[in-house]
């Protein structure tokens, strides 16, 4: 029988002491397994059994803390449920702490234990689990913090799986090629080295195997982090649209009605019921369960000419007002393919009374503008040249997460509901974005500017922050077949000249502007206008400048 409390991992000492004894074994023992499996090998590793040599937890970390419960202050209803129906946690003991507070700090320093771990790991887990980034960061901190004798030996492998479904190709509607049975061989690998002793180059693979989505190719990396080292964004525009450049004033908005006793579906990604066969994780189209309904805001950009990829965290910085005293902001990353398909690739929600953290409340002035971060898990995945971004808001997303009745009263407790009407507001300095982490800053540009061989490929970053860059790059082409040399100028909104920087001729040149204008001086934040010229032939496009 399960006891609350109870360090299982003393069991899992026991266990492999006394498998070491046995005269079938050659005294090396090692640990396999998923999920609350997973957890239970870090558990067992903490206490260092003589005789253990290395293992691999799958799908599973090794603290228990706040988030695993909440996202964004929000319950992780349809998780939590599942937890209380396997025998691991009550919903009641869960709700009532719903406030991030001391209790959830112990809770959380008693199981972050990276320098009790003296084996070798081999840790597996992929971008619809449950906690993709929870994973990332364990990982990095074993690296950095577990016994420095086995530091270096860790490996990751992150594939294109569910919880459930590690191994498989299939997820959801989509096939990922090449990902059957990789984890399982690495296994294999993976133990024939420690156990064995075999000289088969284990030590030679990459420290993380990650699957890149949309592109469906296997890549290395030996930092994770290092691979997000810059950002790009999307922002809104009251049209439905989603583009790198902001609206260049405020703008009024646009507004949707959350109804708890309606709420917005939730449709895969990564849901978790394994109770009910009905419930489907992964990568599924939206459409119909979700953005068809009218409790939804629908933000899509163009159709890509030429490929994004994102390879790190992900954000949703809104800028809203609501009616009430608190209410929620949902928000759903698809990719859209070509054909129509809305394939959800994450989702996340953040309650509006934490929006100043998840350890203090403060409850809405109705209709007052505010903001709160909506922070989404981490993920590898490409958008392909002819697919468009979307991102999609709701008040709810049910169940996956629970509902927020709007009424501000304490948490968890039966209350009265009210529908709330949620503004989002898109333009000038404060414009809600969606912000993304990839390898380069990347400028996402719709179909590509052709006039007479003339074409701005790229202008990055943007906006641009002068503290965070030398300036912005130009990338551009022009045909050397005219003899019209090639020149960029940037204006005011008015067409005033500021500056002009001499260019070249050829195929994908860049330029830099460093934001000074002509005399030296440092041009104002705001919208200016990038000018490309070659003889009669001219595109514009506007850029952004920011304190």
């Amino acid at each position: 029988a399960a006891v609350g409390g109870y360090d299982r991992g003393l069991d899992g000492y026991d266990v492999v002491e006394w498998i070491a004894q046995q005269s079938w074994c050659n005294g090396k023992v090692a640990t396999y397994g998923g999920s609350a499996l997973g957890v239970i090998q870090f558990q067992t590793a903490r206490h260092q059994p003589p005789h253990l040599v290395c293992a691999v937890p799958m799908i599973a970390e090794y603290r228990n803390e706040y988030s695993n419960y909440y996202f964004g202050g929000v319950l992780r209803r349809e998780h939590v449920v599942s937890m209380e129906r396997l025998g691991f946690v009550t919903v009641d003991l869960i709700t009532s702490r719903p406030v991030e507070d001391a209790y959830w700090d112990f809770i959380r320093d008693r199981n972050d234990y990276p320098e009790d771990i003296s084996v070798p790991l081999l840790m597996v887990s992929g971008w619809f689990d449950h906690y993709p980034s929870d994973i990332l960061r364990a990982f990095r901190d074993l690296r950095a913090r577990s016994d420095p004798r086995v530091r270096a030996a860790h490996k990751l492998v992150m594939g294109p799986w569910t919880h459930s479904g590690v191994d498989r190709e299939k997820q959801g509607e989509l096939t990922f090629p090449d990902s059957d049975g990789i984890a399982r061989d690495a296994a294999l690998r993976f133990f024939d080295y420690h156990l064995n002793g075999a000289k088969n180059g284990w030590p030679l693979e990459p420290v993380i195997r990650y699957y890149e989505m949309g592109r469906n190719q296997w890549r290395d990396a030996e930092d994770w982090a290092a691979l997000g080292s810059a950002e790009f964004s999307m922002y809104l525009h009251d049209d439905g649209r989603l583009d790198p450049i902001p609206a260049p004033i405020p703008v009024t908005g646009r507004t949707v009605t959350y109804d708890p006793r309606n709420p917005s579906p939730s449709h895969g990604a990564a849901r978790f019921d394994p109770f009910n066969p009905s419930v489907v994780a992964g990568p599924l189209d939206i459409r119909t369960t979700v953005e068809n309904r009218d409790d939804v805001l629908v933000y899509s950009s163009d159709p890509l000419s030429e490929a994004l990829s994102v390879t790190g965290g992900i954000r949703f910085e809104c800028s809203f007002s609501a009616d009430r005293l608190d209410t929620d902001i949902a928000v759903r990353l698809c990719d859209v393919y070509p054909d129509g398909r809305s394939i959800i690739l994450t989702d996340g929600i953040h309650r509006a009374r934490f929006r100043n953290g998840t350890d203090r409340e403060v409850l809405l002035v109705p209709n007052g503008r505010t903001s709160l971060t909506v922070t989404l898990e981490d993920i590898a995945h490409t958008f392909l040249p002819g697919h468009r971004i979307r991102l999609v808001i709701s008040g709810s997303d049910y169940p996956r997460f629970d509902l927020n009745p709007n009424d501000g009263t304490t948490l968890y407790e039966d209350a009265d509901t009210l529908v709330a009407s949620i503004t989002v507001f898109s333009g000038g300095a404060g414009s809600s974005r969606l912000v993304m982490e990839g390898p380069t800053a990347t400028s996402v540009s719709s179909d590509v500017e052709t006039v007479s061989g003339l074409c701005i490929h790229s202008i990055s970053p943007q906006p641009y922050v002068r503290s965070s860059s030398p300036g912005i790059t130009i990338a551009y082409s022009a045909s050397p077949s005219t003899g019209s040399s090639v020149e960029v100028t940037i204006c005011d909104m008015l067409g005033r000249p500021l500056r002009t920087l001499p260019a070249s001729t050829g195929n994908r040149r860049s330029i830099v502007w460093d934001g000074r204008t002509h005399d030296g001086s440092i041009a104002a934040p705001g919208v200016y206008l990038l000018v490309l010229r070659q003889g009669a032939s001219q595109l514009v496009q506007p850029v952004v400048l920011l304190q």
